[in-house]
C-alpha cells in the first residue's frame, strides 16, 4: 500500500515539473514589455477603485502616469475613506470622484458598486480597471491595448507578479496562488467554447467601453464576490471576446501584507472560487493533504511504527518536493529559502478553505470594515455559463 500510494504522490509531482516547463517554452499566453505595439492607441482612462488605501494609492498612481501610452487620464474613486486617500491621490496626479459613503443598495458588494459608480465618470472607449496594490511597468498599458486591439479582445485581463514582503505572505501566498494558477489552465480559460472555465483578474482588466456596457458592466455582476471572474461571463454571454494572459513581466501586486490581511481577503474569496461548492472545498482539501501535507507526515509515522518502507517513502517524497519547490522559486524569482515552509503552507491552505466555506456557509464575510450577506442564489458563478 505505501509503495503504491508513494509512486501515486510522486507522480504528480513529476507532472507539475512537466506543466511548468510546458508553459514556459510554449509562451502562448504570454505578454511582456517586448510586445509590439504596432497599432494606433485610442485615448485610454484607467479607474482605480480605493477604500482606505492612502498607502498604496499615491505608488499606484505614480506608476500609472509614469506609463509610455499616448493617451491617458487615471480616475480614483474614492469609495469613502477614512485615512486620506483621495488627498495622496489628487498629489499624486489622479483625477478623483469621491464616494458619498452611502449605504450598499440592496444586492449590491461594494466594489462592484464602486467601479460602476466610476464608470458614469468615464468618456472613453477603452477603460482599464486597475487595484489600488498593482504597479505597473511603463509598458503595461500601451503592450495591452496595442494585444487587445489587434486580437479584437474586448475585455482582456491578465496574472502578474506576487510581491511578498512579510513571513506569512511569503507563507500563504505561493500555496493559494499555486492552487489558482493550477486550476486555471490558460488553453481552457482561453477558448471560447469552454465558457465555464473563464476567468479574470481584478488587478489588471482592460475592457473595451461598448461591449462593457452591453454586458451591463459592474451591474451584471453586483452580487458577486468575484465580481472579476462574473465580469468575464458577462462579456461572454454579450457576445465579448475574452483574454486572459500572463503578464509577470508588465505588472506587480501585494495583495495583503499581514497575518489577518491574508486570512481575511482570502476567506472571503475561496469558497465562492469554487462556485459554493462544499463538495468541491473537501475535494480540494484532501488533495493538498495527501500530495503536500501528508508527505512530511510518514516520517515520523514510520520511524514510530519502526517502518522503514514508511520512512524511506517520506524522506524522499519530501525531498522531491522541496526540490520542485526550489526550482519553482528559482523560475518566479520568489525567496527560495522560504520554501522550507511549503508544509506550513499547505496546512495554512487547508485551513483557509474549510474557514472561507464556513464563514460562508454561515451568510456573512467581512472586508475593509464591510459585513457581506453570502447569498449564493444571486452569484453569477452560480450559473450555468451560456455556450
Amino acid at each position: 500500500m505505501i509503495h503504491l500510494l508513494g509512486f501515486g504522490i510522486l507522480l504528480f509531482w513529476l507532472g507539475v515539473i512537466v506543466r511548468v516547463e510546458k508553459s514556459r517554452r510554449a509562451g502562448t499566453w504570454k505578454l511582456g514589455p517586448e510586445a509590439p505595439v504596432d497599432v494606433a492607441l485610442p485615448p485610454l482612462q484607467v479607474v482605480v477603485p480605493a477604500r482606505d488605501e492612502a498607502g498604496n494609492i499615491g505608488a499606484c498612481v505614480a506608476a500609472l502616469l509614469a506609463s509610455d501610452h499616448p493617451e491617458l487620464e487615471v480616475l480614483v474613486f474614492d469609495d469613502a475613506s477614512s485615512d486620506g486617500t483621495a488627498a495622496a491621490a489628487e498629489a499624486a496626479g489622479a483625477r478623483v470622484v469621491r464616494g458619498k459613503g452611502e449605504a450598499l443598495p440592496e444586492g449590491w458588494k461594494g466594489k462592484p458598486w464602486a467601479l460602476w459608480r466610476a464608470t458614469r465618470e468615464v468618456e472613453a472607449a477603452w477603460i482599464l480597471f486597475v487595484d489600488a496594490d498593482v504597479r505597473v511597468r511603463p509598458e503595461a498599458l500601451s503592450r495591452a491595448h496595442a494585444y487587445a486591439i489587434r486580437e479584437e479582445a474586448d475585455l482582456l485581463s491578465g496574472f502578474g507578479r506576487l510581491e511578498m514582503g512579510s513571513f506569512w505572505e511569503k507563507v500563504i501566498q505561493p500555496s493559494v496562488g499555486g492552487l489558482i494558477l493550477a486550476g486555471n489552465d490558460l488553453d481552457k480559460v482561453n477558448d471560447p467554447k469552454r465558457p465555464e472555465d473563464l476567468v479574470a483578474n481584478g488587478q489588471f482588466i482592460l475592457v473595451r467601453r461598448e461591449v462593457y456596457e452591453r454586458a451591463g458592466g459592474h451591474g451584471a455582476v453586483r452580487a458577486d464576490i468575484l465580481d472579476d471572474v462574473g465580469l468575464a461571463r458577462a462579456f461572454h454571454r454579450a457576445g465579448g471576446k475574452v483574454r486572459v494572459l500572463f503578464m509577470r513581466e508588465l505588472f506587480s501586486c501585494r495583495m495583503y501584507t499581514s497575518f489577518r490581511e491574508l486570512w481575511l481577503g482570502w476567506t472571503k474569496n475561496l469558497y465562492a472560487g469554487v462556485h459554493h461548492r462544499l463538495s468541491t472545498v473537501l475535494v480540494l482539501s484532501g488533495f493538498v493533504f495527501v500530495e503536500f501535507i501528508l508527505p512530511y507526515l510518514l516520517v515520523p509515522w514510520g520511524i514510530w511504527r519502526g517502518e522503514p518502507a514508511v520512512w524511506a517513502w517520506g524522506l524522499a517524497l519530501v525531498a522531491v518536493i522541496q526540490g520542485v519547490r526550489w526550482w519553482m522559486d528559482g523560475i518566479f524569482q520568489q525567496d527560495r529559502p522560504m520554501g522550507a515552509f511549503q508544509v506550513l503552507g499547505a496546512t495554512l491552505l487547508v485551513g483557509l478553505l474549510l474557514d472561507s466555506a464556513r464563514r460562508s456557509r454561515g451568510g456573512a464575510v467581512v472586508w475593509k470594515g464591510r459585513r457581506y450577506q453570502v447569498r449564493p442564489e444571486e452569484d453569477t458563478l452560480r450559473r450555468r455559463p451560456e455556450g
